[in-house]
């Protein structure tokens, strides 16, 4: 039997809990897999603020401890399983540098110890204008992507970027990177009905919602969003905004009226319900797989092309957002947000067209497409 290491985001972030579950599950018996996880992590929450449930776990992990430092206002951590490479015949890490344990497990490949391959974004879009510090981090992550025997990219356009940049068109495997969207779907079905109860409960009677659900970072632009919607108020008082997630305070001090911030909320139905009192998705940051969540609840996203965006952006299409452009100002997406509810069919035609533009995500087959890429790596 062959043994696997997957190491991602120097933990197990909440949202991928579901997708190494079904792996677990559908994997073939021809091969075994752990993933390594500092399990400190549950109280420390360094890497991600949102609540993680350990009990959820239906796959196996190594206990691996992380050790994290500032450099150069940077934050550059260390995953301590380097000394345990040898064991795995496929060690599968995520496409960064940040993580030093990460490029430094690929020297094992180098002297034909271990198969080795990343699973990522092919490229980090987080800033507009990288620094040249930034530029030359890419240029090793695309050298040293080019030398593993695999890569695991999360959408097709991910492909497309790593077959420009001169990987082997055979060693790169679509993923399609999702969350459980059909969990997410029964879920809407089961607090659909209870729709206007939930809105009467929360206050939001006869409101006009818009709902944020993400980090509080810089690159989802909270500040931006707070400055539209107090343009909105000023035309309407009865638009309400939820904001639920985690991240800098700093964005919500002097927050307009009618904003509700909620915090992270990890438990589904709590956050199904959520979803399912608004009207409109607002995310006029950067896009990842937020939207994706929200076309399960039949809610549309209005958003603003970005050279920032994730790879999950591919997912957008006229069936279920409107995307607006990267010059548009807060009054402007004010004035698209309002739009919506002066015309009422306009919201209903786009919330008819959301789950049907995604359900063939699912989170099985992700799972499919990874074993495939898997059974390829080992095989070669």
């Amino acid at each position: 039997m062959k043994s696997v290491l997957i190491a991602h985001q120097s933990t197990v972030p909440h949202y991928r809990v579901p997708f190494y579950n079904t792996l677990q599950r559908l994997k073939p018996d021809r091969w075994r897999f752990q993933v390594a996880f500092d399990s400190s992590e549950i109280e420390k929450k360094r890497f991600f603020q949102e609540p993680l449930n350990i009990n959820t776990f239906e796959f196996p992990t190594l206990e691996a401890k992380s050790a994290v430092v500032k450099l150069a206002n940077k934050r550059v951590s260390y995953q301590a399983f380097f000394s345990k490479i040898t064991h795995y015949d496929l060690v599968i890490v995520e496409h960064a540098v940040n993580n030093l344990v990460y490029p430094l497990s690929q020297l094992y490949q180098t002297v034909g110890l271990t198969k080795f391959a990343y699973w990522g974004l092919g490229k980090d879009k987080k800033a507009e204008k990288p620094s040249t510090h930034k530029i030359v981090i890419e240029r090793l992550k695309t050298f040293l992507a080019r030398k593993a025997d695999g890569y695991f990219a999360y959408t097709e356009g991910v492909k497309n970027y790593l077959e420009n940049q001169g990987l082997a068109s055979h060693k790169i495997f679509v993923l399609n990177n999702t969350i459980d969207i059909e969990a997410q779907r029964r879920m809407f079905h089961k607090v659909y009905p209870d729709r206007e109860a939930t809105r009467r409960a929360l206050g939001l009677a006869g409101k006009k919602v818009l709902l944020f659900v993400g980090r509080f970072i810089k690159n989802k632009r909270i500040d931006f969003l707070l400055d539209a919607f107090s343009m909105l108020q000023e035309r309407d008082p009865d638009f309400h905004l939820l904001l639920v997630g985690a991240g800098s305070e700093t964005y919500l001090k002097s927050r307009p009226k009618n904003v509700s911030v909620l915090g992270a909320i990890a438990d589904l139905e709590e956050l199904g319900r959520i979803y399912t009192v608004s009207d409109v998705f607002a995310f006029p940051g950067a896009v990842g797989l937020a939207p994706l969540q929200a076309f399960c609840y039949d809610l549309p996203a209005i958003t603003i092309n970005s050279s920032t965006h994730g790879p999950e952006v591919e997912y957008l299409s006229p069936a279920n957002s409107i995307t607006l452009p990267a010059s548009t100002s807060p009054a402007e997406y004010a004035q698209e947000v309002a739009g919506f509810f002066d015309h009422p069919d306009r919201l209903h035609h786009l919330r008819a067209g959301t789950w049907p533009s995604i359900r063939h995500l699912t989170i099985e087959a992700m799972a499919h497409n990874f074993i495939n890429g898997v059974d390829s790596i080992l095989l070669t």
